[in-house]
């Protein structure tokens, strides 16, 4: 049984009560409990004490004759009414911060925000380093969670307002979003260092006998890999797979399997996980990966400073290394 936060003495079925009598301050907090999920840390994001965010959602509990949010487990969950609510709140804060900021630039020593963002496994060794530096140096009331692809429904969440920025690989496109290409990548056959069966290069008759670690079935689709390896009339035989970038270097770091990563995501981490790297005996078609957000963050300040901060470290890294055009 989830209960409400905290008893709403007086209540009323009511919900008309006038926007004239409500401190628009409070839409502000109502919008960080809704994406947090959980009062601390939306306080934390606010600045402000967890016992003023819960003020601040007992006063909206009381104009709006709704408990808003219930406990369970892991913070707060919205109830039907918030539901409700948070599309024209989020439309009608957008177009406020729009009108105030239009133009501004963002000082990064008082900004406070909490971004939210799906960064696909080749991208983030190499973009979000840079990001994290800036933040930590300069901008103290920044906080970015990276969410793992795998559980997060990017489209629904982006439109939800829950998901602020994906960088991650083509869908189809959906009303509301904008979707722009962020950099090319292209791939390298990987093995351990010293591995006894390969020479100084990888040829593919050495590339067929060699066991391969790859993606799940699930994941293969995502990539051009298998269609170009199997297009090339190879074969892999393929004792293991799994479902991360991350294992399959470090399988083919510590056996005598070989795999097949984004290269700048193989040469960040060959040092660390024993990796030689070798280019492919057949062509492999190199891929883009894109940056998506919803459109009503376009013109956000905040939001604007993440995506070109992101479009710049990749611009650094990629832009020019792939082998062939996305």
């Amino acid at each position: 049984m989830m209960a409400a936060i905290g008893p709403s003495p007086g209540a009323r079925p009511s919900m008309q009560k006038s926007i004239r009598n409500l401190d628009l301050n409070l839409l502000v907090i109502f919008e960080a409990v809704y994406s947090a999920g959980n009062i601390s840390h939306a306080a934390r994001q606010l600045a402000l004490t967890q016992p003023a965010v819960s003020n601040s959602i007992a006063r909206l509990r009381d104009h709006f004759g709704d408990p808003l949010f219930v406990r369970d487990t892991r913070g707060v969950k919205p109830t039907i009414r918030s539901q409700q609510m948070i599309g024209p709140v989020r439309d009608a804060l957008r177009l406020i911060g729009e009108q105030l900021e239009d133009g501004a630039e963002i000082d990064l020593a008082t900004y406070k925000r909490l971004f939210r963002v799906v960064i696909a496994d080749p991208l983030e060794p190499s973009i979000m380093p840079p990001l994290v530096r800036e933040i930590d140096a300069h901008a103290p009331g920044i906080v970015v969670e990276s969410r793992p692809a795998s559980q997060t429904q990017i489209v629904t969440e982006l439109n939800a307002g829950t998901l602020d920025l994906a960088c991650f690989t083509y869908f189809a496109s959906a009303p509301g979003l904008i979707i722009e290409p962020l950099c090319p990548i292209d791939v390298v056959a990987v093995a351990r260092r010293g591995h006894p069966g390969i020479m100084e290069e990888l040829d593919a008759e050495t590339f067929a006998r060699l066991g391969h670690v790859t993606f799940i079935n699930e994941l293969k689709s995502a990539s051009n890999i298998e269609r170009d390896i199997v297009q090339g009339g190879t074969i892999r035989r393929v004792p293991y797979m799994t479902g991360t970038l991350w294992s399959i270097a470090a399988m083919a770091g510590r056996t005598d399997l070989i795999g097949i990563l984004p290269r700048t995501f193989a040469e960040e981490l060959a040092d660390g996980f024993n990796l030689a790297l070798y280019e492919t005996p057949m062509p492999i078609t190199s891929q883009s990966l894109y940056m998506i957000w919803h459109e009503r963050n376009d013109r956000d300040i905040g939001h604007r400073w993440l995506r070109q901060r992101l479009a710049d470290a990749a611009s650094d890294v990629f832009v020019g290394r792939g082998r062939s055009d996305p």
